[in-house]
């Protein structure tokens, strides 16, 4: 049977891990609710504003919709992984909530950046908060003793 750690304290590292997660999740809500493409779609495409094929347009939103679904179930998914190592789970557990948004928003800051739109921030900025976030605690926890004390 495995042991299991004590649960431990929120930290300013754990809000950061937190807010990254978050964030990817509600800018997965986003892209799934874009109405129409959207300017950088569409110069992308050599296309004038309001002139895609409506198929394209149509196979374009779709895609898009379901990355934005995809990137929500992404956020949802390191928010629980967030909250397990909190509760007492392994270090890996963290490291695993921060490995599956790099990956996720790591891919869609690069291909927002490929269609030429500066949004890719927003990815970035996920992954950035969820790495300082979850590097931050775990220094922080490996400079506490079994005991939960500093050294």
């Amino acid at each position: 049977m495995l042991a299991t750690l004590p649960p431990r304290t929120i930290g300013i590292g754990y809000r950061l891990a937190q807010l990254g997660a978050a964030a990817a999740a509600l800018g997965g809500v986003v892209d799934a609710l874009v109405p129409r493409l959207l300017p950088h779609h569409e110069e992308f495409m050599g296309v004038t504003a309001g002139q895609a094929p409506p198929a394209t347009a149509a196979l374009v939103l779709l895609l898009l919709h379901t990355l934005g679904v995809a990137l929500f179930a992404t956020g949802l998914g390191a928010l629980a992984l967030l909250s397990a190592w909190r509760g007492g789970g392994s270090r890996m557990t963290a490291v695993s909530a921060a490995v599956v948004v790099v990956m996720a928003e790591g891919m869609n800051a690069w291909a927002i950046a490929r269609v030429g739109s500066p949004r890719f921030l927003g990815p970035i900025v996920c992954v950035i908060l969820l790495i300082v976030g979850v590097a931050s605690e775990v220094r922080n926890e490996e400079g506490t003793n079994d005991a939960g004390v500093t050294a």
